[in-house]
């Protein structure tokens, strides 16, 4: 995993974005494009995706994507097809926590993100890692002073879990539903867009206003693709469910919630026969509980590490030895200062958990009032992801 900086207005945040990760960019398009053929997805279809989604745009994505087209020589076209679909081709099969007041130790707010994403035999060559597909860890800075760190695959300008300068902190989870399985993707209707929400959602002040934000765009979109949306500040977990035309939305402010890939508002869409969100529910819930009232990061570390129900498919830490499950990517803390929001902190871990975790080598923890610059090289580069990238560690012959 690389992590990438870039400042400025949104079009120039874009251009540099685009001048840096230009081959990973084309070989990520180039994988989607093959995506929609072997899914046999009609051009109407693909035309009607997005329209769709770009009716949800704000004028900041328009001009990240045209910056990123002209920075990268990539058409325009090409990477707004590339966004508007990329939540069907490359779903987020994730756990993640929230901790708020008293499920804390020291009454900060918390946000956990496990990414787990599956891969393709076919993902080889530059820009790929066992199997898997480039993924970037951005960091934006732009001209009002606002600062949004976020993990996501190269070429999408949305975000799949990140902070910004104000405290605020999200993430998302596909959800794994009835549903899903049965609609062919030639009647696709609609997309969520679920990346460039979230990427949206960090220009807000105060998780309130992010999530108003958001439901005012699922109002006029269909979330084909299920899902679950994470927003977060000092005092507030909100969490979004949407299914379809239907959502429903948690609200927290002191307590402690977990989801793997399975609704809590609007259980009667779980696909109650995927072992692995039902396994890493159960554990989730454990953990929360054993520890309440004691949730730090340091908690956050083990819980992300976690391999009960494993080491493998479904445990917390997911293992596979086949390239086409998922496997946990990396992992994201977000550590919100009530006092301070602006010395809030990330921290991002490269590669599977259980390794990356506990190296100096594998974690960068950044506060959001830093110089960014100052990142070393090894988490510039692909070397940290590399190193401590073990799908199959642990995994017995």
């Amino acid at each position: 995993m690389e992590i990438i900086v870039a400042k400025g207005n949104y079009e120039r945040m874009g251009y540099e974005l685009g001048i840096k990760l230009a081959e990973a960019i084309r070989h990520n398009i180039f994988l989607l494009n093959q995506g929609i053929v072997a899914k046999g997805i009609e051009k109407k279809a693909v035309y009607r995706l997005i329209s769709s989604y770009t009716t949800l745009l704000s004028n900041t994505s328009i001009q990240l994507m045209e910056g990123l087209s002209r920075g990268s020589g990539v058409p325009f076209e090409s990477i707004l097809r590339f966004n508007a679909l990329q939540d069907a081709f490359f779903q987020e099969e994730c756990t993640t926590f929230a901790a708020i007041g008293k499920a804390t130790a020291d009454g900060k707010a918390f946000l956990l993100k496990n990414r787990d994403t599956s891969g393709n035999r076919e993902f080889n060559g530059p820009g790929y890692y066992k199997n898997r597909t480039v993924n970037v860890a951005l960091v934006l800075g732009t001209e009002d002073g606002n600062v949004m760190i976020g993990v996501t695959n190269a070429g999408s300008t949305g975000i799949m879990m990140g902070m910004n300068k104000h405290g605020v902190a999200v993430a998302s989870n596909m959800g794994q539903t009835k549903e899903i399985s049965k609609v062919p993707p030639k009647e696709w209707q609609g997309i969520s867009g679920r990346p460039q929400m979230l990427r949206e959602s960090l220009e807000c002040p105060t998780a309130h206003d992010a999530v108003n934000l958001i439901l005012s765009k699922l109002t006029k979109s269909l979330m084909r693709v299920p899902g679950i949306l994470w927003f977060v500040d000092a005092n507030n977990i909100y969490v979004v469910e949407g299914n379809g035309g239907q959502f429903a939305v948690q609200h927290v402010t002191d307590g402690a919630v977990s989801r793997s890939n399975h609704f809590e508002l609007m259980e009667k869409f779980n696909n109650e026969k995927e072992p692995s969100p039902i396994c890493r529910k159960i554990r989730a819930k454990e953990l929360l509980e054993q520890n309440h009232g004691h949730i730090d990061r340091e908690k956050l570390i083990e819980f992300s590490m976690d391999h009960k129900n494993g080491p493998g498919e479904n445990s917390i830490c997911r293992h596979s030895k086949d390239p086409e499950k998922s496997v946990t990517v990396s992992a994201a803390i977000m550590e919100i200062d009530k006092a301070n929001p602006q010395k809030s902190k990330i921290s991002i871990a490269l590669g599977t958990p259980c390794q990356a975790w506990g190296e100096e080598g594998g974690s960068i923890t950044i506060r959001l009032d830093e110089d960014v610059e100052a990142i070393p090289q090894r988490f510039l580069d692909n070397t940290a992801f590399t190193e401590y990238f073990k799908p199959t560690s642990l995994l017995k012959s």
